[in-house]
């Protein structure tokens, strides 16, 4: 009896050691467990992180091309009204000094380019070249240089004035308005294309 009572005890005293190593089994199968979970997550955070990077990467250069693009097609845009603006009030320009060169204002004017040109090619062999409506104002010019020239029309003049070239100087004195319009173009392309751009900004 003594010793079914002690075997008992023992039997117990296993049962109940065998119970603590299944809960302490237990307890650490789940510990690894939830570090394993854990650390899974943490994977998959980490690659959906990086998909999102990806993915907004490729979003913001798709977005960074469209506009390069609509940026691009403005400009071109702009530039082409810009220049038919300009094309414009140049035209109008010219329409105007053509209407001068029937003034006579403009024989005043003719008379005082000649002069300049005759200040400025000082040799014997200067070819006075003029408009083509400008030959009847050949004495009037020849007057005016006041000494011996030549005189000759040029077609590549298309509103007036005069060009003079000396041969032996090198040298052309250009007194002709088409040139003072070129030149004015110029000066107004640089003083006020800016301006042009952002008053067309403010329209459209």
């Amino acid at each position: 009896m003594y010793d079914g009572e002690r075997v008992s005890r023992f039997l117990r005293a296993i049962d109940r050691h065998a119970k603590r190593q299944q809960t302490e089994i237990l307890e650490e199968m789940e510990k690894l467990e939830k570090q394993e979970l854990e650390k899974a997550e943490a994977e998959i955070i980490e690659d959906v992180k990086l998909i999102l990077r990806r993915e907004i990467n490729g979003i913001k250069n798709k977005i960074s091309v469209e506009v390069s693009h609509k940026v691009l097609d403005r400009r071109k845009r702009i530039d082409h009204k810009r220049q038919s603006m300009l094309k414009s009030i140049f035209k109008e320009s010219q329409q105007q000094l053509i209407e001068f060169t029937k003034t006579q204002e403009y024989r005043d004017s003719l008379i005082r380019y000649t002069k300049n040109i005759a200040d400025r090619l000082k040799n014997n062999d200067v070819v006075l070249y003029v408009y083509e409506k400008d030959l009847k104002y050949e004495d009037m010019i020849k007057e005016a240089f006041g000494r011996e020239c030549e005189f000759k029309p040029d077609k590549s003049i298309k509103i007036g004035g005069i060009r003079g070239y000396s041969k032996s100087e090198g040298v052309i004195a250009d007194e002709t308005i088409d040139s003072k319009l070129i030149a004015q173009e110029e000066w107004f392309l640089e003083k006020y294309g800016n301006q042009f751009i952002q008053d067309f900004l403010k329209r459209d």
